[in-house]
């Protein structure tokens, strides 16, 4: 009995190609990630390293500039009204604390009310004297109001220093969500800056802080009185 016996032929693996393959599939995962750190690097941004914040947008500006008032005096008036001593309280009041050497009072000339606004101006400044204001620091002045009819006010003005944004409020130029980079908005924070510009009683301290006051010796006595009698007894307990 015959068998037949068959013969297996080896398979002959082609290393080149495979070698080649793997060095092809390396390359194109090194410049898949090479693509991913280019990606990274242009589109990550760093929270506040970008300079766009609302004190360097909408910055308050202390400058000098005129804080003015006017003073509506119909045709038929022959004094101040109770309302304009009461403007002319308040506005003398700024005036004194602005530290300003002089008020300037404007009257209209050759208005239909010129007449009226001479004695109601008159009143204003002798209420003013009342309440303080020297002679010497009024000075009184004149402005062509011919075309004004009867609506020529007397003006009242000082120069003193004022703070305000120069920056407009209102700006809406950019797409809100466009927010990648994570910055603020153009108009964010400029209505807080303005609000606290206008608040500021004294603009001058923007600039620098004040000189030290007086001591209260009074009541730097009672103070050391209570230490020396109680010791710390007399003060609040920290916890």
């Amino acid at each position: 009995m015959s068998r037949v016996i068959k013969t297996m032929k080896p398979i002959k693996a082609n290393v080149g190609t495979t070698m080649s393959k793997s060095l092809k599939m390396s390359v194109v995962f090194a410049g898949i990630l090479l693509t991913g750190c280019a990606s990274y690097q242009k589109d990550h941004f760093t929270v506040g390293s970008t300079p766009k914040d609302y004190r360097t947008q909408h910055p308050i500006v202390v400058s000098q500039a005129e804080v003015s008032e006017d003073l509506i005096v119909s045709r038929s008036m022959s004094k101040m009204s109770f309302r304009h001593e009461n403007t002319a309280t308040s506005f003398y009041g700024k005036f004194k604390q602005s530290g300003a050497r002089t008020l300037n009072v404007m009257l209209p000339a050759g208005s239909h009310n010129e007449s009226a606004a001479r004695k109601v101006a008159h009143d204003v400044i002798a209420h003013m004297k009342d309440l303080g204001l020297e002679a010497h620091q009024v000075s009184v002045s004149r402005y062509h109001a011919s075309n004004h009819g009867d609506a020529a006010t007397v003006r009242l003005s000082y120069g003193a220093i004022t703070a305000d944004v120069a920056s407009k409020c209102g700006q809406w130029n950019e797409d809100l969500g466009q927010t990648s980079e994570n910055q603020n908005y153009n108009n964010f924070g400029c209505s807080t800056q303005n609000n606290l510009a206008k608040m500021i009683a004294n603009p001058a301290d923007l600039l620098g802080p004040r000189g030290e006051s007086e001591i209260d010796a009074g009541r730097r006595d009672n103070v050391i009185n209570d230490w020396r009698e109680n010791g710390t007894a007399s003060l609040p307990s920290l916890l």
